[in-house]
């Protein structure tokens, strides 16, 4: 590619000393022109005063004629030497022209030396760019792994901080189930203080709803102390006196209780499909 560049810049300067060198002899080809018209002119004059010197020969009438003749040459002499005059003016102004032109092509030569020294510096730039660049793709795998990298530990992060939000939210449920836990476990026990209710095994309760979490094993039971309830407890679940599974109390409150269901024993998933059903103390 640089040498392409190098011989466009030769061929652009070899086209413009060309039009130096036309230019050239086109003014020497003008001042020769000149030289001959000055000659002609100088042939002229000697015809003319030849023939002024006839005339002096002749008759004094021819004389006058002459006179007249030369008069009028002389006038035609000086306006030939004004042309003369312009002539040389216009010969030392191609010539300062062409030193002017030769001033360029010797600026232009050296310009052109300039710019040699100055692609042989762009080349080595250019070489070193070129080994920047081999370098830099090959460092772009890498480079792409380490990307790829940060996206799965970024992704890992933000698993983690929704993993975390959730884990927050559910310790905020639970804060609020133990809260109420306390103040029913409160309550429950001051009433326990001054009634004592209590169960017999194989006494019967119904319950007319509850909440139940298949995922945690959870079951919500709306009845706690003030029914007999107490802490491991285990109860049948029974609807029409079919057994469906069975529960063990895990915590108590006054009106409500935590049973965790038993598992591999009957099926719970029918407890989702009914809302009345029967606890009987085991």
């Amino acid at each position: 590619m640089m040498n392409k560049v190098s011989y466009g810049l030769n061929s652009v300067a070899l086209v413009f000393c060309v039009l130096i060198a036309w230019e050239y002899f086109s003014t020497q080809a003008e001042n020769e022109f000149l030289q001959n018209e000055l000659k002609i002119v100088a042939s002229k004059t000697a015809e003319i005063k030849f023939a002024v010197e006839e005339a002096k020969k002749g008759q004094a009438d021819k004389l006058k004629r002459e006179k007249r003749k030369n008069s009028e040459m002389e006038e035609i002499a000086k306006a030939k030497a004004d042309e003369i005059s312009d002539l040389e003016r216009k010969r030392d102004e191609l010539k300062i022209s062409t030193e002017v032109a030769d001033q360029k092509l010797e600026n232009l030569s050296a310009e052109i030396q300039k710019n040699k020294l100055s692609m042989t510096g762009m080349d080595a730039e250019i070489r070193t760019a070129q080994e920047n660049l081999r370098r830099l793709s090959m460092s772009i795998p890498v480079l792409e792994q380490e990307i790829n990298s940060l996206k799965t530990q970024i992704t890992a992060e933000e698993r983690r901080k929704f993993d975390l939000e959730e884990t927050l939210s559910t310790y905020e449920k639970e804060t609020q189930i133990l809260k109420q836990h306390y103040d029913y476990t409160v309550a429950g026990l001051k009433k326990d203080f001054y009634e004592h209710p209590w169960l017999e095994r194989g006494e019967r309760l119904t319950v007319s709803s509850s909440s139940l979490d298949l995922g945690t094993g959870i079951l919500m039971l709306p009845i706690g102390r003030n029914h007999g309830i107490e802490e491991s407890m285990l109860f049948s679940v029974r609807v029409k006196g079919k057994s469906i599974c069975q529960v063990k109390i895990k915590e108590v409150a006054f009106d409500h209780s935590v049973a965790l269901i038993v598992p591999l024993l009957g099926n719970p998933k029918e407890l989702m499909e009914i809302k009345d059903f029967d606890l009987v103390y085991l």
